[in-house]
């Protein structure tokens, strides 16, 4: 019977895997296959846990690394990180191999490994438009894909995704100190909106996601796996209603300075790489349009985007 161990989830960081890339294929053929059998036509891996399965666990084997094949990791100390110019990919390797121990440990649960999220959630879409039967009775979708340690997401490109309610029981059988955060940006999760109730993103514990300063804590990542091995996934209130498609403005009403991204202050370029969805709204209900944001563009930075 295999075993996942933290060797096990520093040899998968070492695969770039970009989607359509060689090194991507050799991760699935490596630490998929063998799991879930073979692929939906879009690449997405789809695995039934136990019986009565209504919470669908979710990330992605996709990673944003502009090159293909493998990477030096160092594991110095209780973090992981990449060497060189590269990032680490823990987003969404870390989702994996919470994944995997949940399966190892037979909790049940819909686990979906989705293809092609890093360039517009096309797996999670191919599922939504093609095969939504996948999902048919679900209740929940919980996305291992968010930074930090404290994220419960609620909401996701201005809509709400999920209910406080549910966020604060998510957090509360998790054990973590996490907490509603509305916040979040666009995730395979977020696609399911219109056919599960509730669907988020939960912290695992890397940050800086997307560049060459990407680390994950391991202690973290340790205590996250017990959690969801140890927790009463039964105990989750289900509250949101998918028809409910209003958008929840209020959280825009916010300086950027606000924002909680892990890393230093950010200039307009941060901003945008990191929260495109988000800027491209607020801009919007600024009255901001595409002709004419050019020409104010250097008074924005200026601003710093700060109202």
């Amino acid at each position: 019977m295999t075993s996942y161990t933290h060797a096990t989830y520093l040899d998968m960081l070492t695969y770039k895997r970009p989607e359509g890339s060689v090194a991507q294929q050799q991760f699935c053929d490596k630490y998929l296959k063998p799991v879930f059998g073979q692929p939906d036509a879009a690449g997405n891996y789809i695995l039934v846990v136990g019986p009565n399965a209504d919470i669908a666990f979710m990330s992605h084997h996709d990673t944003v690394h502009r090159s293909d094949g493998r990477k030096v990791v160092d594991h110095s100390g209780d973090f992981a990180k990449a060497t060189g110019d590269d990032c680490l990919g823990a987003d969404c390797t870390t989702g994996i191999y919470i994944m995997l121990k949940m399966i190892e440990a037979k909790v049940p649960g819909l686990y979906i490994v989705h293809a092609a999220e890093e360039i517009g959630c096309k797996g999670s879409r191919y599922i939504v438009d093609n095969t939504p039967d996948v999902v048919a009775g679900i209740k929940a979708a919980i996305s291992f894909d968010r930074y930090g340690y404290k994220s419960v997401i609620t909401h996701q490109t201005g809509h709400r995704t999920c209910s406080t309610a549910f966020a604060e029981s998510l957090a509360d059988i998790l054990s973590l100190g996490m907490e509603p955060d509305d916040t979040g940006m666009y995730t395979d999760s977020n696609e399911y909106i219109d056919l599960i109730p509730e669907c988020t993103n939960v912290s695992v514990g890397y940050f800086h996601q997307h560049t060459s300063r990407e680390y994950q804590d391991l202690t973290f990542l340790d205590l996250l796996v017990t959690s969801c091995l140890e927790a009463d996934w039964s105990a989750l209130m289900i509250q949101r209603n998918p028809a409910d498609k209003s958008p929840d403005w209020s959280i825009f009403d916010r300086d950027f300075d606000d924002w909680d991204y892990p890393g230093e202050d950010l200039d307009l370029v941060a901003v945008v790489e990191h929260y495109p969805e988000e800027v491209a709204e607020i801009l919007k209900t600024w009255g901001y349009s595409a002709d004419g944001l050019w020409e104010d563009i250097a008074t924005l930075q200026a601003r710093r985007f700060v109202r």
